[in-house]
């Protein structure tokens, strides 16, 4: 894999050293559209398109209604594959698995869901910027994380908690408003990429009260 600019990222997460040494060797030469970062710990915090995490982990990282609301590809041993799925990860590699194999899954999960950040009304999120038919608009990284992680949960209801936990890391102590002063200044960079509330299609997030945000395509977003 190489760090050529403009390629999706994906976070392999691992404590075993020679599980880490393996994979840092796959990273050359594998020219599969994507950059293969290695991390000793998980970070939701992290911009990038996949996560891959020991199956021990994901129980770390649930939202409140017991799923995944990030796209987790999990691996470990045959017994935790129908839990790990269940929870809502994207795939799961059973032990013993082999660099191939880990390659072709996240090539295939990247070709069959990058398209998913082209939506409605012409819209098209790249990294932090929001293309539209009217303009180009600068999301701030908080923006673009709500965005990428609504997109990815589209059409069924994400948590204020599971939002929250994509920017913090952690889940709010106290009672918070961070989540819809963001979701509030997206919506208005989306009419702004768009040409205005007039504009057809796009994209709605829309509050589910006592619950969070779901984001549909078509629409307003307000």
């Amino acid at each position: 894999m190489t760090d050529s600019p403009g390629l999706e990222s994906v976070l392999f997460v691992s404590q075993d050293p020679i599980l880490d040494a393996r994979v840092r060797r796959a990273r050359t030469g594998a020219r599969r559209g994507y950059r293969l970062l290695l991390a000793r710990k998980f970070d939701p915090r992290s911009d990038v398109a996949l996560f891959i995490l020991p199956v021990a982990a994901i129980n770390t990282i649930l939202a409140p209604d017991g799923r995944l609301a990030l796209p987790v590809l999990a691996y470990g041993p045959e017994q935790s594959l129908a839990a790990a799925l269940l929870r809502g990860c994207v795939d799961y590699l059973r032990d013993p698995w082999t660099l191939t194999e880990l390659q072709l899954r996240v090539h295939r999960w990247l070709e069959a869901h990058l398209p998913a950040r082209r939506f409605g009304g012409g819209l098209w999120l790249e990294g932090n910027a929001l293309h539209g038919p009217a303009a180009t608009v600068a999301l701030s990284t908080a923006e673009a994380r709500l965005l990428g992680m609504l997109l990815h949960n589209a059409g069924r209801v994400t948590s204020r908690d599971a939002l929250f936990y994509r920017l913090w890391g952690r889940l709010p102590t106290t009672p918070s408003r961070v989540v819809d002063v963001h979701v509030a200044a997206l919506r208005r960079k989306c009419r702004a990429a768009r040409g205005g509330a007039a504009a057809a299609g796009g994209l709605a997030i829309t509050a589910v009260r006592g619950e969070g945000y779901l984001l549909t395509t078509g629409g307003d977003p307000s």
